[in-house]
């Protein structure tokens, strides 16, 4: 952010839009300071990870929201198949029952 102030060409305006956030980063880097915390790492470089892992977890979530639709789908298959093979179960005890009434 240092770099981005820097390079800005309102200085006063860029401080008043990132205000909260310089709040946030110098109260972060005195509690650091005052646990004796090691360096505290680049600012560009903590956000390029958060990138790579908000692109990774939005990956996973399309991978897990597609198993659940297969996994939907093979329940609806497997009631359907115990369905079917139950049939023919109920009807043999019917035929018994007519043929002993035969």
């Amino acid at each position: 952010m240092v770099e981005e102030y820097r390079q800005s060409r309102d200085k006063e305006k860029f401080l008043r839009g990132h205000e909260g956030e310089i709040i946030l980063f110098e109260a972060a880097a005195r509690e650091l300071k005052r646990l004796d915390a090691v360096p505290l790492p680049a600012t560009k470089r903590l956000r390029a990870e958060m990138d790579g892992l908000t692109a990774r977890r939005t990956a996973l979530q399309s991978e897990y929201r597609k198993a659940q639709r297969e996994e939907k789908e093979y329940d609806t298959l497997r009631r359907n198949v115990e369905v079917l093979l139950e049939k023919p179960r109920e009807t043999e005890p019917q035929r018994q029952r007519s043929n002993e009434l035969e």
